[in-house]
């Protein structure tokens, strides 16, 4: 009897084992698709939080780790890192629709809102704002500098932060690379945010670039990026970088979006010579201001140019880039005047007539969207961050309105064929992985998406209206937030 006991525990044990060899054998050989299919079929999937969502959107879950103020999301393989007000996440997502919490790296972050990963060695950087030192409300004078913070995450489980460099400016930085034969290198960091102190630098909030090859040793070059470009030789609030796939960087400014060669050799538009680039002296490739009539507050604050996307009865644009998708940050209670989404003809700026002549160019608009008068709400949010599935369809936050599924791959005409709007949303930004959605909201935590019909073109995707917000509910969402009275922009209230 002594000696059955154990022998009929293994061979339970092996019975249950069997099933679950057999059940790993069929994931692998499934397609992701059909993975998450498997995944969800299994899990019991939580209610859609009250609020509106479209028939195309699956309510995967919630994770609400370090209070649900999320800020901004990147991911490794099947690890995303979640950036808070109050520390890095990391989680497995495996399974989508069951995020696991792997480890976490506290401290108090401000505001890092487009955090970047160097993919091939597994490091994070953290943009720290110079108000993240002092506090939102301190005064200007009181803001000495911004940061990164560079963070070995080659173990998701117990991240280390093995660098910290400080710098004039930070909010958000973004990887560049200085190999042309490597244009996904991460090998400077351009940073860009609040000037940390107008009494020890320059007048404006331009692009710092640092050498982060050797993280343990950071390096910040010597003059600033994207200086002098607004239409009245000011410099203005450089926000955010995007690097396309061509390699150019794109900088998303109060003085519009200016594209930069970091790498190579390529003709300078304003002297008409080759000139080889690095991130430190780039060369001017392309861009301008933004016209009042498609943005009213000029403030650009990221943007994306998709190659794939091309102009209705222009064959000389299809595969060219000559599209860029960007948003226009501007927290408004006035409809009219709340921040776009909006879609960019560039090539008309290819001249180095952007860069020669701030006051006289201007990027040719295509199309805007915002979702008042579209879906009746009876409130406005402006647009925030997107990322584009790859094919022109967009998941895009626009703070208390949600998350918008828009359609550009006709960028004349900007469409809405997909919508989240919790009743208490507070959205940063969506983030495609295959046909999830990762949703970042500063409040909620993160939401997870699944889009039903993925394979479908955004083209053959119905266009859709999401039902009116009502008023009540709107004047609920703007009594949760207020603008800080010395900055302007948009701060939860706790």
């Amino acid at each position: 009897m002594q000696e059955s006991g154990p022998l009929t525990s293994k061979r339970t044990g092996m019975h249950r084992l069997v099933p679950s060899l057999l059940a790993l054998l069929l994931l692998a050989a499934m397609t992701p698709a059909q993975a998450l299919d498997a995944a969800i079929d299994r899990a019991a999937l939580a209610d859609p939080p009250p609020g509106e969502i479209s028939d195309n959107l699956t309510y995967l879950g919630n994770v609400a780790h370090g209070g649900g103020q999320v800020i901004s999301l990147n991911f490794i393989g099947d690890t995303m890192f979640a950036s808070t007000v109050t520390g890095i996440y990391s989680y497995d997502i495996s399974d989508p629709s069951s995020p696991q919490l792997l480890g976490a790296l506290p401290m108090y972050i401000w505001q890092n809102e487009d955090m970047d990963i160097d993919v091939e060695r597994e490091l994070l950087f953290i943009s720290r704002d110079p108000r993240g030192f002092t506090g939102q409300f301190a005064p200007s004078t009181l803001r000495f500098f911004g940061a990164i913070h560079i963070i070995d995450v080659s173990n998701p489980a117990a991240m280390t932060q093995i660098g910290f460099h400080t710098l004039p400016a930070g909010h958000t930085s973004t990887c560049v690379s200085a190999d042309a034969d490597d244009l996904d290198a991460c090998d400077f960091l351009w940073t860009g945010g609040p000037y940390a102190n107008p009494l020890f630098g320059p007048a404006g909030r331009p692009i710092y670039a640092t050498d982060v090859r050797d993280p343990l040793n950071p390096v910040t070059c010597d003059e600033p990026i994207n200086a002098g470009l607004m239409p009245d030789g000011g410099t203005g609030y450089a926000h955010d970088v995007k690097v396309d796939d061509s390699g150019v960087a794109w900088v998303s400014s109060e003085a519009g979006i200016h594209g930069y060669w970091t790498n190579g050799d390529h003709r300078n538009p304003l002297t008409g010579q080759v000139e080889t680039a690095t991130p430190c002296d780039p060369v001017p490739y392309g861009g301008a201001t933004t016209p009042a009539e498609a943005t009213p507050s000029r403030f650009m604050h990221n943007s994306d140019r998709n190659f794939s996307l091309a102009i209705p009865g222009d064959p000389t644009s299809d595969g060219a880039g000559a599209v860029i998708v960007a948003t226009e940050e501007a927290i408004t209670s006035n409809c009219a005047a709340s921040g776009r989404a909006v879609t960019y003809d560039i090539r008309s700026t290819l001249d180095g007539s952007g860069f020669a002549d701030p006051a006289g160019t201007e990027l040719d608009f295509l199309d805007t969207w915002t979702p008042e008068g579209v879906d009746g709400a009876d409130g406005c949010s402006s647009a925030h961050y997107f990322e584009d599935r790859g094919d022109g369809l967009l998941a895009w936050g626009f703070f208390g309105q949600g998350t918008r599924l828009l359609d550009v791959s006709d960028p004349t005409d900007i469409r809405q064929v997909g919508y989240f709007r919790p009743n208490d949303a507070n959205t940063w930004g969506a983030y495609w992985r295959d046909d999830v959605i990762y949703v970042a909201d500063n409040g909620r935590g993160i939401d997870v998406l699944r889009l039903d019909g993925a394979s479908q073109s955004p083209a053959a995707m119905d266009q859709v209206q999401a039902p009116v917000m009502p008023a009540a509910q709107w004047a609920a969402w703007e009594g949760r937030v207020t603008a800080d009275p010395v900055l302007g922009y948009l701060c939860p209230l706790t």
